[in-house]
C-alpha cells in the first residue's frame, strides 16, 4: 500500500498491489499484524479520493473485503 497526496489538486491517492494477507491464513504475517494492517487500510481506503489497484483480482478484493464501490477502483496495467 502506498499513500500519495497530491496537494496541488488536495487529492488523497491509495495504490494497493496485494492483499494476500486477507485471503491467505498460512501468510508470514502473524494474526495481529494482519488484524493492524487491515485495519489501517480500511482506514486509508475510506479517505482516500482515488484508489488505484495494481491487478483485477485485487480491484474484486477491495471491493468484496472493504465494501468500495467497483467505480471507485481505477486499475493500473
Amino acid at each position: 500500500m502506498r499513500k500519495y497526496s497530491d496537494y496541488r489538486i488536495s487529492q488523497k491517492i491509495v495504490e494497493v498491489y496485494d492483499l494476500s494477507f486477507l485471503r491467505d491464513r498460512n501468510h508470514e504475517y502473524g494474526w495481529f499484524r494482519r488484524h493492524c494492517r487491515h485495519h489501517k487500510l480500511r482506514r486509508a481506503l475510506k479517505k482516500a479520493d482515488t484508489i488505484i489497484a495494481g491487478s483485477p483480482k485485487v480491484a474484486t478484493d477491495i471491493a468484496r473485503y472493504y465494501f468500495i464501490p467497483k467505480e471507485r477502483i481505477t486499475f493500473k496495467g
